[in-house]
């Protein structure tokens, strides 16, 4: 870590100016920790088992959402399943089984352990453990086994847990507009009026109570810059 943060940041390069070689040099201390990340969404699969609720990435690409808790997309589609986005670059992708982690994880442990990884840093996904997004709503206790299981498993297996809390997998409940508006809710001078901030700060303060004690390194958001 630096003793005094930096004063000015490199801007990023403008598109098509990209510099054929670089003017800075050096390398990683001994020290630096080098591990293997994943996200919720990406790995996990069970979108729709033991309790986890809709995501914006299940409305967005078109999984069936019928029944689950949060599916409510009346802003978009009216009623669920919503078509796939227009924006989809890969139409029919989803995350519905993705990797199966959710089912696998002990075997993708193992495969781990075997490749000799020290550090795994994974995202917890909010709509799996409050499914609406709120905790009000009720908090899935399948959802927290499973965490619970996941890091017991990698601490068992030598593996240092890091924890994402939020890796753009926004519970579908929180995201109704113009009721529910997410990070995107604004007041009438357009500005953030920060109304999500409660329900994330119920849902943190559930991750570190439940994981706290086992995990003790926490990133806010992926790629936060």
């Amino acid at each position: 870590s630096l003793d005094d943060c930096p004063k000015e940041f490199p801007l990023p390069y403008k598109s098509g100016e990209y510099p054929k070689k670089y003017d800075y040099e050096g390398g990683f201390p001994q020290d630096f920790i080098w591990g293997m990340g994943t996200a919720s969404y990406q790995v996990e699969g069970a979108y729709n088992e033991d309790g986890r609720g809709a995501s914006i990435w299940d409305t967005f690409s078109g999984a069936n959402t019928v029944g689950m808790p949060g599916a409510n997309c009346s802003y978009c589609c009216q009623e669920a399943p919503c078509p796939i986005n227009d924006k989809m670059s890969d139409k029919g992708a989803t995350g519905n089984v993705a990797c199966d982690h959710y089912h696998l994880w002990k075997t993708d442990i193992a495969l781990m352990k075997s490749m000799g990884l020290k550090y795994y840093r994974f995202s917890i996904a909010w709509p799996r453990v409050i499914p609406t997004g709120k905790k009000k709503d009720g908090v899935n206790e399948k959802g927290i086994l499973f965490y619970n299981r996941l890091i017991d498993g990698l601490l068992e297996a030598g593996i240092t847990p890091f924890v994402t809390l939020f890796h753009w997998d926004l519970p579908q409940g929180l995201l109704d507009p113009p009721m529910e508006q997410g990070w995107w809710s604004r007041d009438e001078n357009g500005k953030p009026d920060a109304k999500i901030m409660a329900d994330w700060l119920d849902f943190v303060d559930l991750c570190f109570k439940s994981f706290g004690d086992r995990v003790k390194t926490w990133v806010t958001f992926n790629e936060a810059w």
